[in-house]
């Protein structure tokens, strides 16, 4: 007896659909497929975030190396100006920091106790830095003060990342620092300069 038309096909579309389970080829590329876009963002974060971090290590040391010559007299004693310290700190701060005067502000402010010192934002309500008081050709004892003075300086920089995806990205992982489409990161420290006179 033969078999029937109908029942063959049947066999192959059953031997075709046996086939197609066996066959793995291909499966790495459709798995691989899955995962990259996960992978590749999460990727990227990890890159912002080290980033992110080595440039506020740059911030903060470059602030402690300047501001210690403040805290022992030796910026006053020797007359720097305001420019001739932001440039002191720029020489300390390292690579990762653009010290364009559009992208950093040094705030110094002086007072004979550390409560009357002032609130420093560094963003105005227009959502750009805010100028530090004082014009770069005055000297730094009209900002710092003399010895025994309370004395706080703080650094905000607007963090250009340079690829908008990046931007985003950081953005989402971090709002805190996303302010007015500008990714600030900031540091500040503050001491009792020496009695150095």
């Amino acid at each position: 007896m033969r078999p029937s038309r109908l029942g063959c096909i049947r066999f192959s579309v059953a031997l075709q659909v046996r086939r197609f389970r066996a066959d793995v080829r291909g499966v790495t590329a459709i798995e691989f497929g899955m995962v990259a876009a996960p992978f590749f963002i999460f990727l990227m974060g990890i890159m912002t975030l080290g980033t992110q971090y080595l440039t506020s290590h740059f911030l903060e040391y470059g602030a402690e190396v300047a501001a210690r010559k403040l805290r022992t007299g030796e910026a006053q004693k020797a007359g720097l100006t305001l420019a001739q310290f932001r440039t002191l700190y720029c020489n300390s701060v390292g690579f990762m920091v653009d010290c364009d005067a559009h992208l950093l502000k040094i705030h110094i402010n002086s007072s004979q106790r550390f409560a009357d010192l002032p609130q420093v934002n560094c963003m105005t309500s227009g959502g750009d830095l805010a100028e530090p008081p004082g014009n770069p050709g005055d000297n730094i004892r009209t900002r710092a003060g003399d010895a025994s003075n309370a004395v706080k300086v703080n650094i905000c920089y607007d963090w250009q990342v340079g690829v908008a995806f990046w931007k985003t990205l950081w953005a989402v992982l971090n709002p805190d620092h996303a302010v007015a489409d500008k990714l600030v990161l900031s540091t500040a420290t503050a001491f009792r300069s020496e009695p150095y006179e």
